[in-house]
């Protein structure tokens, strides 16, 4: 086993010994066939980012049923409730998943399994098992009877896939600060049961917008072009010296524009997506690409010598901050000691843009877990989920959670000391 603090190994120990504990991990395993019925009518709720209300009302009810106390949804529609705390301490630990996927309403026609137990649906991975996961976690705690000694959260947010820019965490953390100290959140999300991610890679998306006068490409030769000065700033974002480590790296990743094959454009737009390990390097890589951006223009218009005809515009479509977290910080500590206590080798992966983002870049200890099983095709159609073994992510958590909010007045809790 790897160099750990004694305490924290001690603790997960401690804790595997309750009986209690030990039977809501039977409790993740024996209840997998239910859940996995719960995972199949999930997915079919369609819930493409910006648009998770009907499944976030289901999710909900699920929640209450199993007993989740002061369940509610709030005005971006992110779902949450508790498990209180014996110490009424007003301290908290969040565990999350995510309500949207990346899909369009439409795509999901239905769910079929096939005969290696194979359930294929888009969506039923990314992030309907992390739902169901968090869901099973919550009813194998009541089962048990066990109690923590600070209060869990549970929670479903909305918006974390693409432009959706994790607004659904930012908005959770930004209300439960209000109400709770947060001492650390748990994500599920990503493939695996081995995986973990527990450092924030930033990211930024913009888009770009040239326009001018246009004209013939004959008659108004020498005339400015907007998808000419649209080339010049990708050309100089293309040059810009990165980062290794920090990994930092930008893309031009789409462009369009022009009206005619025989037309000097009039409008070209580009779109960027930027990411680097560092909140540092990522700001000074925004003030070097909008550089390019209105230096793209002024050397179309210097090539004419014609001052101000393309003009640019530039907006932010997208912004998550980067944090970091020592490598051997207690919380990837405790990361790798429950993984390990649930006989798996723990593979913490470098970087990664998840909703441990969010609370990272505010200070608050975070790390994202796989979903466990086996998953095949995140993101596409062709989407499936085996759930052999994927227990285990429930049975981290478990052990994650009680580690990090106590066992009522038996075990002391550990997420002080993160």
């Amino acid at each position: 086993m790897a160099e750990y603090d004694l305490d924290i190994v001690q603790t997960v120990q401690a804790l595997k010994a309750e009986p209690d504990v030990r039977k809501a991990l039977s409790l993740a395993k024996e209840q997998l066939p239910q859940i996995i019925e719960i995972q199949k009518e999930l997915v079919l709720i369609e819930a493409p980012s910006f648009h998770e209300e009907k499944k976030a009302r289901r999710y909900a009810e699920l929640l209450k049923d199993a007993g989740l106390e002061d369940v509610l949804i709030d005005e971006h529609f992110n779902v949450r409730g508790k498990i209180a705390g014996v110490g009424h301490t007003g301290k908290s630990v969040l565990l999350e998943g995510h309500l949207d996927t990346v899909f369009s309403f439409g795509d999901v026609k239905g769910v079929t399994v096939d005969e290696e137990g194979r359930i294929h649906c888009p969506g039923i991975c990314d992030d309907t098992r992390a739902l169901v996961a968090n869901l099973s976690v919550l009813k194998a705690l009541k089962s048990a009877g066990i109690r923590p000694y600070h209060d869990i959260v549970i929670a479903a947010t909305v918006c974390e896939e693409g432009l959706g820019g994790m607004l659904g965490m930012r908005t959770l953390l930004e209300s439960l600060e209000k109400e709770t100290d947060v001492l650390a959140t748990v994500s599920i999300d990503g493939a695996t049961a081995d995986r973990f991610y527990a450092n924030a890679t930033g990211m930024v998306d913009w888009s770009v917008t040239f326009t001018g006068p246009g004209g013939h490409a004959w008659t108004a030769f020498g005339t400015p072009s907007a998808l000419h000065a649209a080339c010049r700033a990708a050309s100089l974002i293309a040059d810009i010296p990165l980062s290794t480590n920090p990994k930092t790296i930008t893309t031009v990743s789409l462009i369009e524009g022009g009206q005619a094959i025989h037309g000097i454009a009039q409008e070209c737009t580009f779109k960027i997506n930027a990411r680097s390990d560092s909140q540092e390097d990522l700001e000074k890589l925004n003030e070097q690409m909008i550089a390019a951006f209105e230096m793209g223009a002024k050397l179309e218009n210097d090539r004419w010598g014609k001052p101000n005809v393309i003009k640019v515009r530039y907006e932010k479509l997208l912004s998550i901050p980067a944090g970091h977290q020592d490598d051997d910080c207690r919380m990837i500590q405790a990361a790798k000691v429950v993984t390990e206590a649930v006989g798996i080798t723990p593979a913490f992966m470098p970087g990664g843009s998840t909703n441990a983002n969010m609370a990272i870049s505010k200070g608050i200890p975070a790390v994202c877990f796989g979903r466990g099983g086996e998953e095949y095709g995140q993101h596409t159609l062709d989407e499936w989920f085996n759930p052999k073994g994927v227990e285990a992510c429930e049975q981290k958590s478990i052990l994650m959670l009680l580690a990090l909010a106590g066992l009522d007045h038996r075990i002391k809790p550990l997420g002080e000391t993160l």
